[in-house]
């Protein structure tokens, strides 16, 4: 059974959290100040020192959920057999990740918006790359006989996803997620993994 602390606890990182994508709606990170915050909850200081240590604190607590939860979708089982990119299971892959952005927009705002920050782009690039390491280490990239290095074709492919997910979180999203992922998977597949001697299955 759930305590009633526990809840006051989740209602209150609720209001905070609200009142904190309120705020970034109409000002920059930089310039909301914690009383803001804190009368925007309808919540006093102290409360929300209570729960976080600062606005980065809240700020990377954010983050650090969204990123768990990214972590979560990426589940790299049967994407590969051999030389061989199973396409269909990755377009399903993406289509739910695209899911979990709609369904989060706030927070994937927050991550593109803040694109510059480099310590924020290494960890996402670090999560595709141990989830994907083991993926790519099965395959033996080639062009001329010379074996591509992994964290290359990793850092490259990683770039065009942050790059559509920019795009995606901005549009309109008239595009269905499935139809999204099929789009994005088409343009990697047809040209950049072929180039590169991956051996596309699109079956299953």
């Amino acid at each position: 059974m759930v305590k009633v602390d526990d809840l006051r606890v989740k209602r209150t990182r609720k209001l905070i959290t609200q009142a904190f994508f309120v705020l970034l709606r109409k000002k920059k990170f930089e310039k909301i100040s914690i009383q803001e915050i804190a009368d925007s909850a309808m919540i006093n200081r102290a409360t929300f020192y209570a729960h976080y240590a600062d606005k980065q604190d809240l700020y990377d607590s954010l983050v650090d959920e969204f990123l768990a939860n990214f972590s979560e979708i990426l589940d790299e089982q049967n994407l590969v057999d051999g030389n061989n990119v199973h396409v269909k299971e990755i377009e399903t892959m993406l289509a739910r990740f695209y899911d979990f952005v709609r369904d989060n927009p706030e927070v994937a705002r927050i991550i593109t918006d803040r694109a510059s920050d480099e310590s924020l782009i290494n960890r996402f690039l670090e999560i595709l790359s141990k989830r994907y390491k083991a993926l790519f280490e099965q395959l033996e990239v080639r062009e001329m006989d010379v074996v591509v290095p992994n964290d290359f074709v990793i850092s490259y492919i990683s770039s065009i996803l942050v790059g559509t997910l920019n795009w995606w979180i901005n549009s309109s999203q008239q595009m269905s997620s499935k139809d999204f992922a099929h789009l994005i998977i088409k343009l990697i597949s047809n040209g950049h993994l072929t180039v590169l001697g991956v051996n596309i299955n699109r079956d299953n």
